[in-house]
């Protein structure tokens, strides 16, 4: 079982594969347009490969992108050479971002499940840290995954990719308290050349989460089931996507 910051490392290589980059540039472009309609410093915290980070820059906010992950860091810079914006990056999870950073930021966006590899009582001071970071009247994005749906239909294939002659299998073990997060990954042509890494997810629930962003002192909370603001239903929303505001 690896820490958050060595899955990462371990997966960086392949993990543009896993996902459709150009595809999902688009949307969160098109949409991020829409949720932070003003132009402002932005965190993206949990960058991975600067997917997101990418997208508010090219929509000209200017962008810190934090990562535990030295690799993932890495990736995140070459994709904005490649793309052609400015980012500023940062070796950093949630509970090591310097307090030199509070009250710089107009958003803050934590997207891609990222806080579900937090425990309840990192998560309880992550978004302690997320309103410190936050100027007043800011704003913050977070996005997780729906895993009260996933554990009662016990949906434990997340997703399958076959690109560049690689498959790619993400998946799940569930149980209640924790989840292991699998990725299996392989040449098509050499199945039994396999490469397996295992994390833990934590599935917060959306009255947890609610409750959380409430003692840290957020407002004015709005749920939504895809970037685009569409009503999340807790009984078929495969994802979790919140807005919350700093006083």
């Amino acid at each position: 079982m690896l820490n958050s910051k060595n899955f990462y490392n371990e997966v960086s290589d392949f993990y543009e594969k896993m996902i459709d980059f150009e595809k999902n540039l688009e949307l969160r472009t098109s949409a991020y347009k829409n949720i932070f309609s003003e132009q402002g410093f932005i965190a993206d915290i949990g960058c991975g490969i600067g997917l997101d980070s990418i997208a508010l820059a090219k929509n000209r906010h200017i962008v810190s992108a934090f990562d535990p992950s030295p690799n993932m860091i890495l990736k995140t810079i070459e994709n904005a050479a490649k793309y052609n914006v400015d980012i500023n990056t940062s070796v950093d999870s949630f509970d090591s971002i310097s307090k030199n950073y509070f009250g710089m930021f107009d958003y803050v966006v934590a997207v891609g499940n990222t806080i579900a590899h937090l425990s309840p009582r990192d998560l309880k001071n992550a978004f302690y840290k997320i309103f410190k970071l936050l100027k007043p009247v800011g704003k913050a994005f977070l996005h997780i995954l729906n895993y009260d749906l996933i554990i009662r239909d016990g949906r434990r294939i997340n997703n399958i990719a076959a690109r560049d002659g690689q498959i790619i299998i993400r998946f799940y073990d569930l149980n209640k308290t924790k989840v292991d997060f699998n990725i299996l990954s392989f040449p098509v042509d050499q199945p039994k050349n396999f490469n397996l890494v295992t994390t833990t997810h934590y599935p917060h629930s959306k009255n947890v989460i609610l409750s959380y962003l409430k003692n840290a002192g957020f407002y004015k909370i709005k749920l939504s089931k895809n970037f685009f603001g569409d009503k999340f239903e807790q009984k078929s929303s495969k994802d979790l996507f919140i807005e919350a505001n700093r006083k």
